[in-house]
């Protein structure tokens, strides 16, 4: 027999921990900024382990954790997408996004068809559909900074837009507003980007000064447009404080330092802190992509 209790002025109060750990995901992308850096310097190869990694966090980390039917299986697709037009773009060696758009087709027939075989009454079939086929066109955008690596001197590209994602990733740890960190990611890009070319003559002479201030800035606003958009999904997913019910024989709520209780954390919370790492990388590939032909190759 299941007995409910209710503890009269009992509410439930989302602890601060719950919400994402905003200063280790932004070193953590600042660092994993400078890792593809490194490697793009070092080779293609390298690059695509690093790109690897990205879009193996952005689905088995946040989409899979995603409140929305048949997540897992849309996890699954979104991933063989990725990986398959970063095989295909890696073993062909070309600039071009062919891969990235051959790989879209059959992803979304593959979308329909896990949708079909829902065995749940496919509940929120449009959400769980949409879910699937924004998830397999974001998971192959980080492709572009492949290709744009396989470019005429398109090592030095990438670099100066993954210095304006690392320049906002580490603003973002700044114990400041958000509009104010993110302003001063962007500035720290430019400068940084500008500080570059003008002291060092192997990017002087590749790249001119105003492109690539041009390029890194406009990576590092996309990567802070990515951190608005995983705070704006944060602030939107808290719970309201309501009742806490406690069952028998179940796990009791947690209970801070002043004797409140706290709700336990829901499933979906833990999609934030992999789409906080991974979204600055796959929202600034096509602009970096864009804007490093444009202005380099």
């Amino acid at each position: 027999m299941e007995l409910l209790s209710f503890r009269r002025g009992w509410a439930v109060r989302v602890c601060k921990h719950s919400k994402v750990p905003s200063v280790h995901a932004s070193l953590a992308v600042a660092a994993l900024a400078g890792v593809l850096a490194l490697a793009s310097a070092s080779g293609g190869a390298l690059l695509a382990g690093g790109l690897a990694l990205v879009i193996l966090i952005f689905t088995l980390g946040g989409v899979a954790a995603a409140r929305a039917g048949a997540a897992r299986w849309s996890a699954g697709i979104a991933l063989a997408a990725g990986l398959g037009a970063l095989g295909w773009t890696w073993t062909e060696g070309g600039s071009d996004l062919t891969p990235m758009a051959a790989v879209l087709g059959p992803t979304l027939v593959a979308s329909i068809v896990v949708q079909l075989l829902r065995r749940d009454g496919r509940a929120g079939l449009t959400t769980s559909l949409a879910l699937s086929v924004t998830a397999c066109v974001l998971a192959v955008l980080p492709v572009a900074w492949l290709a744009l690596r396989e470019s005429g001197d398109g090592e030095y590209p990438v670099g100066l837009a993954l210095l304006g994602v690392g320049a906002v990733g580490l603003a973002e740890s700044l114990p400041v507003s958000r509009a104010v960190r993110r302003l001063i990611g962007v500035l720290l890009a430019a400068l940084g980007a500008g500080a570059l070319v003008l002291t060092t003559d192997w990017v002087g002479d590749a790249v001119p000064a105003v492109s690539a201030v041009v390029v890194a800035t406009f990576a590092g606003l996309l990567a802070a447009v990515a951190f608005a958009a995983v705070d704006r999904l944060a602030d939107e997913f808290t719970p309201q404080p309501q009742p806490v019910a406690v069952q028998v024989g179940a796990a009791a709520p947690a209970e801070t330092g002043d004797g409140a209780e706290v709700a336990a954390v829901p499933r979906g919370a833990g999609a934030f802190l992999p789409l906080r790492v991974s979204l600055p990388f796959v929202a600034a590939a096509p602009v970096a992509y864009v804007l490093g032909r444009i202005f380099v190759g």
